[in-house]
């Protein structure tokens, strides 16, 4: 019984070496940097988070510009639509989007060549924008889209744009990630 309690005492406080070794990494929930900001809990998964770039991010701006990357990594297969959908709260705060304004551009971060688009489908009752290309994209190809005219809220706030893809041969768009928007903070920095 002796040896039990003492195997028992010295695993405990190997357990507890470890614990505070790794910072109590596993102890406690760690909060991660999101986009811009720190998330205590909850948030977009690291796996499923896109990255953006906004300029004339103020509140009430009528010209700020969405740059919303999609990682090559992202387009397994050709795509021949996406589909990106925002949250009520961008157009109640008076945010709005201009879909004569949208284009798609292959590389990153801003973008570097036009693929031309057969359509640009704003269902605004929806809150989503469709885009056709008028030729499938490419798999593994870096992709921007670039929203122009776009009126910011009034308000600072962040607001997550999901984006759904269609692949080639396939019938229904499939959920590829998240741009967590923050949205009219003043700030130009690259997310």
């Amino acid at each position: 019984m002796t040896f039990l309690k003492h195997t028992i005492k010295f695993a405990a406080m190997g357990l507890a070496a470890a614990t505070i070794a790794t910072g109590l990494g596993t102890a406690l929930p760690q909060p991660t940097l999101a986009q811009g900001g720190l998330t205590i809990f909850g948030g977009v998964d690291p796996d499923f988070r896109l990255n953006y770039f906004i300029d004339f991010n103020t509140p009430f701006s009528r010209n700020a510009r969405y740059y919303l990357n999609i990682n090559r990594t992202k387009l397994p297969r050709e795509v021949i639509s996406l589909e990106i959908d925002y949250p009520e709260a961008f157009t109640e705060m008076r945010g709005r989007l201009d879909p004569n304004a949208i284009e798609l551009r292959r590389g990153t971060w801003r973008g570097d060549g036009n693929i031309p688009l057969k359509a640009v489908d704003w269902i605004e009752d929806e809150g989503r924008i469709e885009l056709i290309p008028e030729e499938p994209i490419p798999a593994n190809t870096n992709l921007v889209v670039v929203m122009s005219n776009v009126q910011n809220p009034r308000r600072y706030g962040y607001h997550y744009f999901n984006l759904r893809m269609m692949f080639q041969g396939d019938v229904m768009n499939q959920y590829v990630g998240t741009w967590p928007l923050e949205v009219a903070s003043d700030s130009n920095r690259r997310r």
